[in-house]
């Protein structure tokens, strides 16, 4: 992480420009693939299975699958756009109330998309195109581990466990990150070259001879 605060200004906006470019590109492409991924291939009509023909895109792969594939792209994209948000506007920059609400912000969106977009849009996702429901057995213990009994583990139940784990995971990983955030300025190897020190005006300081 000591890296992260020594970045030159120019490198970090480069790295933060390039960053936030290829998240609102990844959006993009990602809400776009959505759209199109959403549309049903067939449709039954008075008991017959008519093929859905969608303008100008009827050639875009529809289905389950590939409508989960969009949803991994934007939760990438989103996650590019904000590290390259905070790479751009408020890694190693001095604080002050402006920056200190973009900060505010940014941490916002984080938090609202990972904690609340993305547990919501996977359970919609795995009741409606997954059809993983109550009624539908994804597993079933075997009989000899729980005394000659049936034990049977739903799509529903697994859908759950599956938001839980995500959840526990994200949760850990953010404390970590606030941790190593605090932390930005320790951790330096004694092999590491120190880095450059500036004045006030921004140039580099030398030791002269008494």
């Amino acid at each position: 992480m000591y890296r992260l605060g020594e970045l030159s200004d120019k490198r970090r906006r480069k790295i933060g420009s390039a960053l936030l470019l290829l998240g609102v590109l990844g959006l993009v492409l990602g809400v776009v693939w959505i759209h199109w991924s959403s549309f049903s291939e067939s449709l039954l009509i008075d008991g017959v299975d008519v093929v859905v023909t969608v303008d100008y895109l009827n050639w875009f792969p529809r289905g389950p699958i590939w409508l989960g594939i969009g949803y991994l792209i934007v939760l990438g994209a989103t996650t590019l756009a904000l590290v390259g948000a905070t790479f751009l506007w408020v890694l190693n920059q001095r604080m002050t109330w402006a920056r200190a609400t973009v900060a505010a912000m940014i941490s916002w969106l984080a938090l609202l998309f990972y904690f609340g977009i993305v547990p919501s849009e996977w359970l919609t996702y795995a009741q409606t195109e997954l059809k993983w429901s109550a009624q539908t057995v994804a597993l079933a213990i075997p009989p000899i581990l729980v005394l000659g009994n049936t034990v049977e583990i739903s799509y529903a139940a697994l859908k759950d466990v599956i938001s839980m784990g995500y959840h526990t995971v994200m949760l850990g990983a953010g404390a970590v990150l606030a941790v190593q955030i605090q932390k930005i300025k320790e951790g330096r190897p004694p092999s590491a070259q120190p880095s450059e020190q500036k004045s006030p005006y921004g140039r580099p300081l030398v030791k002269g001879d008494a």
